[in-house]
């Protein structure tokens, strides 16, 4: 009787989370015509922390949209984004207290200087976690119209067709992701380490500039693996999961299964995954 009453529990719990992962498909096709209609408009342009970081009058409309729509639905669960709850600041230490039942992350564009700039890799990514784990992942380019999803034990989906990792076996053969700002790049930082490390290595590296959009490349073979350090939550949030599902492996820097607190991410296919570690850990020892 106990186990019956589980089972049903579990596939209640699943059925729940799949209307949430449907709603959430449509809150960023929703958001994602929004972004996409104002995009050769002319755009009230902030800085933020720095000039890279920015933030347009587009981004807070999305999330405006994105929230009122999961507050509508849900009025029961938080919701953490990024132009409201970023500004905060301390974004990895308000992480480290997750809280309880099922949450919202929201990037409303993530690649906002691609945006400005008219390049079309940005995305609206959504991911809803349960107790500070992510479940459920929406990321949606507006002008590709790449609806990349996830659901925890329900496999990866780009439009409905199932995503699964790349095969390359050794960095020798992999296209690699990384992500950093200009204020990051100087003679002997860490990210030039790392690049320069790295270019010894792979085979290639790529800077696209939208952190949950490189996640889905890495979850669709596109890119063997990918890494960031001073990644946010509403970067990873809903990209992660995808990874997860599509038979990827996403661990911190020190090897441990990355969370929503961690500001170190490595993605890949899991083949290459022990390599790619180690590589940059030999500049994490460096430091």
């Amino acid at each position: 009787m106990t186990y019956r009453m589980g089972a049903n529990a579990m596939e209640a719990q699943a059925a729940y989370e799949l209307t949430m992962l449907k709603n959430a498909e449509r809150y960023a096709r929703e958001a994602g015509a929004l972004v996409a209609d104002r995009m050769n408009s002319p755009l009230r342009i902030q800085e933020k922390m720095n000039k890279s970081d920015l933030v347009t009058a587009v981004d807070v409309m999305s999330e405006s949209l994105i929230c009122r729509l999961i507050r509508d639905d849900y009025p029961e669960h938080w919701i953490y984004s990024e132009e409201t709850d970023g500004a905060e600041g301390d974004a990895w230490q308000r992480m480290l207290q997750p809280r309880e039942g099922y949450g919202w992350i929201v990037d409303p564009i993530d690649g906002t200087t691609n945006y400005i700039h008219a390049v079309g890799h940005f995305a609206i990514s959504i991911g809803i976690v349960k107790n500070g784990v992510p479940v459920c992942g929406v990321v949606h380019n507006p002008l590709t119209g790449d609806l990349y999803t996830a659901m925890r034990g329900g496999g990866a989906y780009r439009n409905g067709e199932k995503l699964a990792v790349g095969q390359e076996r050794g960095l020798g053969d992999a296209l690699l992701g990384t992500g950093f700002q200009a204020k990051d790049w100087h003679p002997g930082s860490c990210a030039a380490k790392q690049i320069g490390r790295m270019a010894g290595t792979a085979r290639d590296i790529r800077i696209f500039g939208s952190a949950s959009l490189d996640l889905c490349l890495v979850a669709a073979g596109r890119l063997t693996g990918f890494w960031h350090d001073g990644l946010y939550p509403w970067d990873a949030a809903a990209g992660i999961v995808i990874v997860l599902e599509a038979g990827g492996q996403v661990t911190n820097r020190d090897g441990r299964p990355y969370a929503l607190s961690d500001n170190t991410l490595i993605a890949s296919n899991a083949i290459v995954h022990a390599e790619l570690q180690a590589v940059l850990s030999t500049v994490a020892r460096d430091e």
